[in-house]
């Protein structure tokens, strides 16, 4: 029987490290090669460093040591599991937010350009929702809101995406007069601060009706940044392509450890305290065999 399940999770962690290969390949050629498109690559050989980790488990080494490895490994996978479910059920659950049409300001987040001035498919997806909201508040309200693109560029980029983003809008349909440029950004925080910073020059009140839009993985984080910020802007998702899910969930999935990182750090010193003494406890204390 524990051969039988050694079988099963073997072929599930190398089923899982032949996905995320072939994902990152995917990713690479239809969004280019940068360390944010090699994510499932980073896991897949995480995956094999645990394949390796459970199968090459000191089996022959001291009982403490198999209790230490065998309790870590065990603690610190099911923390990571339960973290990614959490991210992806709390992304799932904001994408619930459904905003009135009644906006003064719509703010596009940039993202990387395809070969340093292309609009991807990804961020492509992002400006034609913006798009998408500006002309329905038009027909509903006939208020015209203005659209701000936000991102700055990039050390591999020709032209900030902001530029470029205004380019793709005017191209397809939106008065150039309805729309503005933030250039200087280089994080979902500075796109918010900044794009802030413009709406206030050019309304002069602090007041605006305000909504960002990124893709539906990312409106959660950039949430928390306008809360942060205490800027009143919520999010509305764009689709995103089926083939960057898993890289998008990755990415959030870290952000959001590094956002917590104490509190993270904490649970893995915890992790290793109670490896530990789950190794101290083997090594020292007889155990009594059941009669």
């Amino acid at each position: 029987m524990i051969a039988l399940v050694s079988i099963i999770v073997f072929l599930g962690l190398t089923l899982s490290f032949v996905f995320f290969f072939i994902n990152a390949f995917i990713v690479w050629r239809r969004e280019g090669y940068s360390l944010s498109s090699s994510l499932t690559l980073i896991a897949g050989v995480g995956v094999v460093g645990v394949d390796i980790l459970f199968f090459f488990n000191p089996q022959f080494g001291p009982a403490w040591l198999q209790a230490f490895a065998t309790t870590f490994l065990t603690l610190l996978i099911g923390y990571v599991m339960l973290t990614v479910w959490n991210t992806i059920s709390s992304i799932i659950l904001y994408r619930l937010y459904f905003p009135k049409k009644d906006k003064d300001y719509i703010i596009v987040l940039g993202s990387g350009l395809i070969d340093g001035y292309k609009v991807g498919r990804l961020l492509g997806n992002r400006i034609n929702k913006g798009i998408q909201f500006y002309h329905e508040e038009i027909a509903e309200t006939g208020k015209h809101p203005k659209l701000i693109f936000s991102g700055g560029q990039g050390g591999d980029e020709l032209l900030p995406e902001g530029e470029a983003m205004q380019k793709y809008a005017v191209e397809h349909g939106v008065p150039e007069t309805d729309t503005l440029i933030e250039n200087k950004s280089v994080n979902t925080k500075e796109n918010l601060q900044f794009s802030r910073q413009i709406i206030e020059k050019d309304s002069g009140k602090t007041d605006s009706k305000v909504i960002f839009v990124s893709n539906n993985y990312h409106t959660l984080r950039a949430g928390i940044y306008a809360r942060k910020l205490k800027f009143d802007a919520t999010g509305v998702g764009a689709p995103t392509p089926f083939y960057f899910l898993p890289n998008a969930v990755i990415r959030e999935h870290l952000a959001f450890l590094v956002m917590n990182k104490r509190w993270n750090i904490a649970i893995f010193i915890g992790i290793i305290l109670l490896a530990i003494i789950m190794g101290l406890t083997v090594a020292f204390v007889p155990m009594t065999p059941i009669k």
